[in-house]
């Protein structure tokens, strides 16, 4: 009788009903995948009988397949709810023991480990607290420490200098005064064409000759505007201007102002004008003082008196009275035996501390005094003064020189916030400078309104970066600028940084700053996470900056229906599911699919066929019990026959 037929087929009809409302009732399970209940159909196993004859004996189930398609993805508050958009399995580990899950909705425990609900860990490529790989296929664990700060080392300045703007007010010209009273009433000064040319050499350009004209001149007024005259007839007219004094001592002055002013005179009129011929004269940043000689080595110091052993020179310094020093006559080999003779004589007068003796690359003897400044002067007299052709005439540090504290004294400045080792802010500033030369700056730099590092503290000495720029307003050089500071915070004492004025420019614009730029960073707080597609979960912080603190890996598997489900969103790896790649690989690689962060991936259950299944296998296990009830009606009229 066919009642074993009819069994089967209420047996895997309610099979079938059991996982139609299994996956009716994980609709709402996130990354749950449906399953579905697969029949085989049953015959009695016959050598004998003939295909044609033979009837089956029912139905079984051959097996509940899930089916591993891809969900739909929504959005969710969380960053770290991770989708997996496309083939691959979270890898999950609970002390070793590996599952794997489409769910990915996790948090991160009291000890850092990125888990899900039920406390299995996530696991991936791990970084240390410094953003540094250390271990692939281990527990993920994010690291809340504070990003370490990162002392500056570039600074990017993009600026525009104003090619209209003049040297500063305050910072002084170089002027050359005369030695004395070239023309009185009584005894005029007669200019002859043998006498009455001047070569002016004016900022260091290319030197022009002025000729005065012929004929007598019996003050100085008249002739410093016969010598005006003939300047503005050169080309350098407007840049050097003539005036005397109320005694009537002529003085040639630049119309720039700055470190780069200077004049160099030379010609035939020099020696009647009074104008110190053949020495440059500079406008200078509060440099000190400094009269050079005009020989060189062997040096012979003439003894006075004739007969005797010593010589002597007056020198009066930062005006102060003329102080005798005393040096043995001799003949001198080299400039170093002289220098070191001279400032043994010098340290043991008054003059001890003040004045410094050396000697240039050339070896001609110089002496500076120690003090820089508006009021620095020296003035040298006497024999050995001759002897060592040291000029006569009073050189003297101009005042006026740049200042930070004075905004006369530089033309253009901007600022920016730069980081020490430590961390600690602090304020870089730069000063630019219009110079006597044309598109030429001095440019000056400056950490927390301290001292520039481009001023001798010691000998007031200036050194500032020279940019220079092509006709076309563009920067020629330098580019960089390489400056250090001293910090007093605990952290490196030499906060060394390079100034970077790429794509700056000199056009007729008013100053302006296109970008501000410097690579370091004070420490910063975790502020949030952000994972990428490839997995990797970086630490955003609130220094602006993000650090690596773990990535994500996926496995996948050549017959996902070889998983064994363990329950919790969970499958444990069978050999029936094929080999397995290790620890994982990366969102994105090869087969496997990408992350999206702040998703999930819903169901796969469709629950309108689910439904329409559910009437399906209704209907079939009704079927089924008809056709029972057929055979137990059958049996019944068999059983009656009598």
């Amino acid at each position: 009788m066919a009642f074993q037929q009819g069994l089967s087929g209420l047996s895997i009809a309610s099979k079938a009903l059991d996982a139609i409302s299994n996956n009716v009732s994980n609709s709402g399970t996130v990354g749950y995948k449906q399953a579905g209940a697969q029949f085989a159909d049953v015959f009695a196993a016959s050598l004998s009988a003939g295909n044609s004859t033979q009837v089956g004996i029912g139905a079984s189930v051959a097996t509940v397949a899930q089916q591993f398609t891809q969900g739909n993805i929504s959005t969710s508050s969380s960053t770290l709810d991770l989708a997996v958009n496309g083939q691959g399995f979270f890898r999950m580990s609970d002390n070793g023991a590996i599952t794997y899950t489409r769910n990915g909705q996790f948090h991160v425990d009291k000890n850092g480990y990125v888990v899900n609900s039920s406390g299995l860990r996530l696991t991936g490529n791990t970084y240390d607290a410094k953003g540094l790989p250390n271990g692939v296929g281990g527990d993920i664990r994010l690291s809340y420490g504070d990003a370490d700060p990162k002392a500056t080392t570039e600074a990017g300045y993009n600026v525009n200098l104003d090619s209209r703007s003049t040297s500063p007010a305050a910072l002084t010209v170089a002027t050359l005064y005369g030695t004395g009273v070239p023309a009185t009433v009584g005894t005029p000064l007669v200019l002859t064409a043998a006498n009455n040319q001047l070569t002016i050499a004016v900022d260091g350009e290319a030197s022009a000759t002025v000729t005065i004209p012929a004929g007598s001149y019996a003050d100085s007024s008249s002739l410093v505007a016969a010598l005006q005259t003939a300047i503005d007839q050169t080309s350098l007219k407007g840049r050097v201007v003539a005036s005397s004094d109320s005694n009537g001592v002529l003085s040639l002055a630049s119309e720039r102002g700055g470190r780069l002013s200077s004049l160099l005179v030379s010609g035939s009129a020099a020696t009647g004008l009074k104008i110190p011929a053949g020495t440059t004269v500079n406008g200078s940043n509060a440099v000190v003082a400094t009269l050079s000689s005009a020989s060189v080595a062997p040096f012979t110091i003439a003894p006075v008196p004739a007969a005797g052993t010593t010589s002597t020179l007056s020198i009066a310094v930062d005006g102060g009275a003329a102080i005798p020093v005393t040096i043995n006559a001799a003949t001198y080999p080299d400039s170093a035996s002289l220098v070191a003779a001279l400032q043994t004589a010098v340290n043991a007068t008054a003059l001890n501390g003040k004045v410094v003796v050396g000697a240039d690359a050339d070896g001609r003897i110089t002496f500076s005094s120690t003090l820089a400044g508006g009021q620095s002067s020296m003035a040298v007299t006497g024999g050995v003064a001759t002897d060592l052709s040291m000029p006569t005439f009073t050189a003297t540090a101009n005042s006026g020189g740049f200042s930070i504290t004075d905004p006369t004294s530089y033309t253009s400045t901007t600022s920016q916030t730069v980081y020490d080792s430590l961390g600690n802010p602090h304020t870089q500033s730069l000063y630019f400078v219009k110079t006597a030369q044309a598109n030429k700056w001095d440019v000056y730099t400056s950490l927390d309104g301290g001292f520039p590092p481009e001023i001798d503290p010691i000998t007031g000495l200036h050194s500032p970066t020279t940019v220079s720029f092509d006709s076309n307003g563009g920067l020629l050089t330098p580019k960089t600028i390489a400056t250090t500071y001293t910090v007093t915070t605990g952290a490196t004492r030499d906060l060394t940084i390079t100034v970077d004025l790429n794509n700056s420019t000199q056009f007729g614009n008013s100053f302006g700053v296109s970008s501000l730029s410097q690579d370091g960073y004070k420490p910063g707080t975790l502020s949030g996470l952000t994972v990428e597609a490839d997995g990797t979960i970086l630490g955003n912080f609130s220094n602006g900056q993000s650090r690596t603190m773990g990535q994500v890996l996926l496995t996948n598997f050549r017959n996902p229906n070889g998983l064994v489900s363990v329950g919790a969103n969970q499958w444990q790896w069978t050999p029936e599911a094929g080999a397995v790649d290790g620890a994982g690989a990366p969102p994105g690689t090869g087969t496997l699919g990408v992350l999206q962060s702040a998703a999930i991936e819903e169901s796969n259950v469709d629950l309108t066929s689910e439904l329409v299944n559910m009437i399906t296998q209704q209907r079939a296990y009704q079927a089924n019990a008809q056709s029972i009830k057929t055979q137990d009606q059958i049996l019944q009229t068999l059983v009656n026959l009598r």
